[in-house]
C-alpha cells in the first residue's frame, strides 16, 4: 500500500520526484476476546510500464483502450516516449526518424489492419530495439502489438472517416472482420477512399543557366504560377487471410487485391520569363494514373526440437500501371509534351531466419533473405522508349545474442549481392552489413541502449533509367545506369527513464551519415538551350539529432501531458555545400471525462535537409483540437485541425546548383483548415481466449516510372 504524497516535473520536462510512505494502521488483539482489525482503504496500483536491457513494454488503461480508434490511435494515447507520430500523416518513426515496423501477435501488420483491430483486445504494447525473436524478421526496431486470444468467434468493425472543408469529397470507409474457430482465424478487409480536391498542385520558380547563338552564358527565370487545380482520387482494397496457429506453428497466408485510381490530375496556371519575353502564358498540366495490385505473402512459423525456432517468410507481388504526363502551354512556336506510360512489374521476395537457444542466457541464429524485381516499362508519345529493369538481392546473415537480468548483447554480420540490370547493361556488387547493438537495465525504471549499424543504400531503377524525357520547356530528365550505391553509418545513445505509471521519458542522441551518395546535377543540353537533369556520386551527408520526450499522467490517469523535443545538426558536403540545425517539437494534452475524451495537440514545423535530392524541405506547423465519446460498441469523433489557417501552402523546397535553382511551393489540403469526423462500430461475437490477428491493404512492388 502506496500514499503518493509529493511529485514534480522539472527541467526539460523529465526530473521529477517521487516519495512514498506506507502507512498501516495497528491491530489490537487480546487473546481472550475475538480479533479485530481495522484497516483504512487499499489501492492497489498496477504497474502499467517497465522497461529492461531489449524492450519496454506498455500497458494501455481502460480510458486510453476505449477511446482509441484503431492501433496507431492507441499508440498516440500511450504516447510512447521512443517512438514519433507525425500528426499529419501518422507516421511512426524513432525519435530519430527511423522507420518501425508495427506487428500485431509478431505479424507484420498493414496501415489497414492497424485500422481494423479491436483496441478493447489490446493487452499490451512492446517497443524493441533489435529484437532478437525471428518472427520480426530482422527489422531493427519493433512496435509489437500484443491483442488478447479468442477460442471462436470473433468481431466485425466498421469505419467511417469524413473531412470537411477541404473539397468536395474527403471519405474513407471500411470494413473488417474476423472470425476465429479452434486453430483457425480469418480474416476479411474492403475499403474505399474517394477523393475530390480542388487545391492540389505545385508553383515553381526556376532559374536556369543556359547559352545564347554565340556560346555566352545568360540567366533566365521561368515561373509556374498555379491558380487552379483539379484532383480525383479512388481506392479500392480487398485482402483475405487465413492462419493456423497451434503451440508449436503458426501459419499464416495472405492475399489481397487493390484497385488505384486517379482519373483527374489537372492543374492550370500562367507562366512567364524573366527577363520579360514579350507576355505571361498559360499551362495546363494533367497526370492521370491508374493501377491495379495483387499481392500474396506468407508468414511461417515453426517451434523445433532441441530449441531450434524457424521462421519463414515468403512474397509474390504484381501490378499494372498506366501513366500519363501531359503538359501543354499557349507559348507560340512550342508543341505539347505526352509522356504515357504503361509498366507490369512483378516483385518475388523471401527470408528464412533459424534460431537456436545455445545456452541458458545465449542465443544464435541465420538468416537468408533474396529478392527480385522486375519492372517491364514502354513510353510512347514525345519520348518514345521500351525499357527493361531487373534488380535482385540476396543476402546472408550470422548473429549472436546474450541476455540476462541487466544486459542484452547482439551481434550480426552479412553479405549482401546486388545486380541491376537495364536492358542488356548490367552491374552486381557485394557489400557488408553490420550491426552491433547493447543494453544495459539496472532495474526495470532505467535502461540504456545503444546500437551500430554499417550499411548501403542502392538506387531506385528510376533513378538508373536511360530515358530522356521531357518536363517542360527548359528541362529534361534522364537517369545514370552507371551510379552504385552509397556506404551508411548510424550510432544512436539512449536512456530510458520510467520511475512510476505515471511518469516515462527517453532521451537520446543520434549521427546519422552517408557517404558517395547519389544526387542530382544539372549540365547544358540540346547546345545550351535547355538543362538535362541527371545523377552523378557526390559528396556526404551527416545527420546529429539531440532530443528528449516524456509521458506524464495527473489526476489518477484522466489527464496525459506528452512532449517530444529535439534539435538536429545537418551538414552536406559536396556538390550541395548546406547546413542547418532545425528545432523540432510536438505536444498533446488529453483528458478523459467518464466515456468522454479531449484532447490538444500541437507539431512544430517540420524541416529536413533531403540528401539524395540535394532540396532542404520545409513544412508548416500543425496544430488539433478533438472531442471524443465512446460507449459501448460505438466511438464517434470530432476533429479539427489548423481552424485558422486558410491558404492551401503545405511545404516548400529549396534547391540550389551551378546551372539550375529551384523553389517550389507545394499546395494541397495536409496543412489547410479542416474538420473531420470520425466514426466506428464494433460488435463481437464469441468468447475471447485466443489471440487475433488482423488484415488490411497490401501494397505494390515499387514503380521505375520517372515521373
Amino acid at each position: 500500500m502506496k500514499n503518493y504524497s509529493k511529485m514534480s516535473l522539472k527541467v526539460f520536462f523529465f526530473i521529477f520526484c517521487f516519495v512514498c510512505f506506507p502507512s498501516l494502521r495497528g491491530i489490537s488483539q487480546t487473546l481472550d476476546s475475538i480479533s479485530t482489525i481495522d484497516l483504512k482503504e487499499v489501492v492497489v496500483k498496477a504497474q502499467m510500464h517497465r522497461t529492461n536491457a531489449s524492450s519496454s513494454t506498455f500497458t494501455p488503461t481502460i480510458n486510453q483502450k476505449t477511446s482509441a480508434q484503431n492501433a496507431i490511435d492507441l499508440l498516440k494515447q500511450l504516447a510512447i516516449p521512443q517512438i514519433n507520430i507525425n500528426m499529419m500523416d501518422n507516421t511512426v518513426t524513432t525519435p530519430s526518424g527511423q522507420s518501425v515496423a508495427i506487428y500485431i501477435n509478431y505479424i507484420l501488420a498493414s496501415a489497414e489492419e492497424m485500422e481494423g483491430i479491436s483496441t478493447s483486445d489490446v493487452r499490451r504494447v512492446e517497443y524493441l530495439d533489435f529484437p532478437s525473436d525471428p518472427r520480426f524478421q530482422g527489422n531493427e526496431h519493433v512496435v509489437n502489438f500484443i491483442v488478447q486470444k479468442y477460442e471462436y468467434g470473433g468481431y466485425t468493425k466498421a469505419t467511417l472517416n469524413e473531412n470537411f472543408l477541404i473539397g468536395k469529397l474527403s471519405s474513407r470507409a471500411s470494413i473488417y472482420s474476423k472470425f476465429v474457430y479452434k486453430r483457425m482465424t480469418y480474416d476479411l478487409y474492403v475499403g474505399a477512399s474517394n477523393h475530390n480536391i480542388n487545391h492540389s498542385g505545385n508553383s515553381v520558380s526556376g532559374e536556369y543557366s543556359l547559352e545564347n547563338e554565340a556560346g555566352e552564358t545568360y540567366q533566365i527565370t521561368r515561373n509556374e504560377t498555379l491558380e487552379s487545380a483539379h484532383l480525383k482520387y479512388n481506392q479500392y482494397p480487398v485482402t483475405f487471410r487465413a492462419i493456423y496457429d497451434t503451440d508449436k506453428m503458426q501459419i499464416a497466408n495472405t492475399v489481397g487485391f487493390n484497385f488505384d485510381q486517379t482519373p483527374l490530375s489537372e492543374t492550370k496556371g500562367m507562366l512567364s520569363f524573366v527577363p520579360q519575353q514579350n507576355t505571361d502564358y498559360s499551362y495546363y498540366k494533367n497526370e492521370p494514373s491508374t493501377s491495379r495490385y495483387f499481392v500474396w505473402s506468407g508468414n511461417y512459423y515453426f517451434i523445433l526440437p532441441r530449441d531450434f525456432h524457424l521462421s519463414v517468410s515468403p512474397g509474390m507481388n504484381y501490378g499494372h500501371t498506366n501513366y500519363s504526363y501531359i503538359y501543354q502551354t499557349s507559348l507560340s512556336g512550342n508543341s505539347s509534351i505526352a509522356n504515357i506510360s504503361r509498366e507490369d512489374v512483378w516483385q518475388f521476395r523471401g527470408s528464412t531466419t533459424l534460431f537456436k537457444k545455445v545456452a541458458d542466457k545465449q542465443s544464435a541464429f541465420f538468416r537468408t533473405w533474396f529478392g527480385s524485381t522486375s519492372n517491364d516499362v514502354s513510353y510512347s508519345g514525345t519520348s518514345p522508349y521500351d525499357n527493361e529493369f531487373l534488380d535482385m538481392y540476396a543476402g546472408a546473415a550470422l548473429g549472436y545474442n546474450f541476455s540476462n537480468d541487466k544486459w542484452n548483447l547482439r551481434a550480426d554480420a552479412a553479405l549482401q549481392w546486388e545486380k541491376n540490370q537495364i536492358n542488356d547493361q548490367s552491374v552486381a556488387e557485394v557489400y557488408p552489413l553490420l550491426n552491433l547493438s547493447a543494453g544495459f537495465s539496472p532495474s526495470q525504471k532505467h535502461s540504456f541502449r545503444t546500437f551500430f549499424h554499417f550499411g548501403a543504400n542502392y538506387p531506385g531503377a528510376s533513378e538508373k533509367t536511360p530515358n530522356v524525357l521531357q518536363q517542360n520547356e527548359l528541362m529534361y530528365y534522364t537517369g545514370n545506369p552507371s551510379i552504385g550505391l552509397s556506404r551508411q553509418v548510424t550510432f544512436n545513445l539512449s536512456y530510458n527513464w520510467i520511475p512510476t505509471s505515471a511518469f516515462s521519458a527517453s532521451a537520446f542522441m543520434q549521427y546519422f551519415g552517408e557517404y558517395d551518395l547519389y544526387v542530382p546535377v544539372y549540365q547544358p543540353y540540346q547546345d545550351g538551350k535547355a538543362l538535362l537533369r541527371t545523377f552523378e556520386t557526390d559528396g556526404a551527408y551527416n545527420r546529429t539529432q539531440i532530443g528528449l520526450s516524456f509521458n506524464y499522467r495527473l489526476l489518477n490517469g484522466k489527464l496525459q501531458l506528452a512532449a517530444s523535443p529535439s534539435v538536429s545538426f545537418y551538414r552536406m558536403t559536396g556538390l550541395f555545400d548546406i547546413s542547418q540545425s532545425p528545432f523540432y517539437c510536438n505536444a498533446s494534452a488529453t483528458y478523459y471525462l467518464g466515456n468522454f475524451y479531449f484532447q490538444a495537440a500541437y507539431q512544430t514545423r517540420s524541416l529536413t535537409v533531403q540528401g539524395n535530392r540535394g532540396v532542404i524541405y520545409k513544412d508548416r506547423d500543425f496544430y488539433q483540437v478533438l472531442a471524443g465519446w465512446s460507449h459501448s460498441n460505438w466511438n464517434i469523433r470530432v476533429s479539427g485541425m489548423n481552424l485558422f489557417r486558410k491558404d492551401w501552402l503545405c511545404a516548400t523546397n529549396l534547391l540550389s546548383t551551378p546551372l539550375y535553382s529551384e523553389t517550389q511551393l507545394v499546395e494541397g489540403n495536409n496543412f489547410h483548415q479542416r474538420l473531420n469526423l470520425s466514426v466506428t462500430y464494433t460488435f463481437g461475437y464469441g468468447k475471447k481466449v485466443k489471440r487475433g490477428n488482423e488484415v488490411g491493404e497490401q501494397s505494390g512492388a515499387a514503380s521505375a516510372i520517372m515521373k
